[in-house]
């Protein structure tokens, strides 16, 4: 109880609490010969963890901290339980189990991954659009790149092209929003202060009028953009609660990373093995079988009427693929590009 109580007092700062807990949170974080798995104990432990608004980080290397040394006899009491405030300043954080020793427990570390798994798709943002001159630079782009061919690949390929200036632009305009309004803060309180002393000049004045509404601007986008990256679909554009945006942010990277995959039974980690292992299992997936097949010849099938099969190839009208477009959701990306539906509508 003191323990947690410390937690909720200190829940601002960097926390990491670890060590042997001699408790596990689920079945499967234990064997042996007798089912030594108690559910009470379990549902206190994870009340705790929740109750602490501590996480609990994934595991590389081994499933089990503790061996008892008969084969049998296994399980993870061991473990790292970080605050929210920690894993936003190191979002990837892992835990590695290492070999064992003399002692029965293995050798747990807290590390930082910083595997490079290669560059980062681009991700077109929603608060883009309020930044002035976006849409020019848009029109102003497209109409630039002259292509010829199919109307399919034309498109395709002027989206290509145009995410690698969408890049620069956003260097130039939306990168590192969190320093810019750091900066602008810097000055409205220097001259807040100075007014604390003596009058602002006329010139002064105007300035913090201006530094104003370019802090309600940046915060503004910079909302839009925690509130995108947090994939949130159930709050609302505008709450400007930055911390629980984080949390879900880094919530979600680290659900969508991974240490380790399974292949045919063998634990298989690192970024060149886990590529090659990807790799490997869609090429033989994927590769031509010399299975015979059986047809379709000697099916029966429903067929349409004469006059319902020229709709089947019918082109599409417009109207018809305005309205399949504004009917998707502005977030999704219809291809790998990054490209959504927000930028094509």
């Amino acid at each position: 109880m003191r323990l947690s109580q410390f937690l909720l007092d200190n829940g601002d700062e960097n926390i990491c609490v670890c060590g042997d807990f001699n408790s596990i949170r689920y079945e499967d974080e234990r064997r042996g010969r007798s089912g030594g798995f108690r559910q009470s104990d379990a549902v206190n432990f994870n009340n705790f963890i929740t109750g602490s608004f501590l996480l609990d980080q994934p595991i590389c290397g081994r499933l089990f901290t503790w061996y008892h040394g008969d084969g049998i006899s296994m399980s993870r009491i061991d473990r790292f339980l970080l605050s929210v405030n920690w894993c936003a300043s190191w979002p990837n954080c892992i835990q590695v189990a290492h070999q064992r020793s003399l002692s029965d427990h293995v050798p747990l570390v807290l590390t930082v991954d910083d595997s490079n798994w290669g560059p980062r798709p681009l991700r077109l943002l929603k608060c883009w659009a309020d930044y002035q001159g976006y849409a020019e630079f848009v029109h102003e782009k497209l109409n630039a790149f002259s292509l010829d061919g199919w109307g399919g690949h034309v498109l395709k390929m002027k989206l290509r092209m145009i995410k690698f200036c969408l890049k620069e632009w956003h260097q130039q305009h939306t990168k590192n929003i969190e320093g810019k309004i750091l900066d602008v803060k810097n000055r409205i309180s220097s001259l807040d202060l100075k007014g604390e002393e003596c009058d602002l000049l006329e010139e002064e004045t105007e300035e913090l009028r201006d530094l104003s509404m370019e802090l309600h601007s940046l915060s503004r986008v910079h909302t839009s953009m925690n509130w995108q990256k947090a994939r949130l679909t159930w709050v609302r554009e505008g709450d400007a609660n930055s911390k629980f945006f984080h949390n879900m942010m880094s919530l979600r990277q680290r659900r969508n990373s991974f240490h380790m995959v399974q292949v045919n039974g063998v634990q298989v980690e690192g970024v060149q093995n886990i590529r090659s292992a990807v790799l490997n299992n869609f090429t033989t997936h994927f590769q031509a079988s010399n299975v015979d097949r059986s047809g379709v010849q000697d099916l029966n099938f429903r067929k349409l009427p004469f006059a319902q099969t020229g709709c089947l190839v019918r082109p599409f009208t417009l109207e018809e693929v305005k309205q399949a477009v504004w009917d998707c959701d502005s977030f999704k990306s219809p291809g790998p590009d990054g490209i959504n539906f927000g930028f094509l509508k």
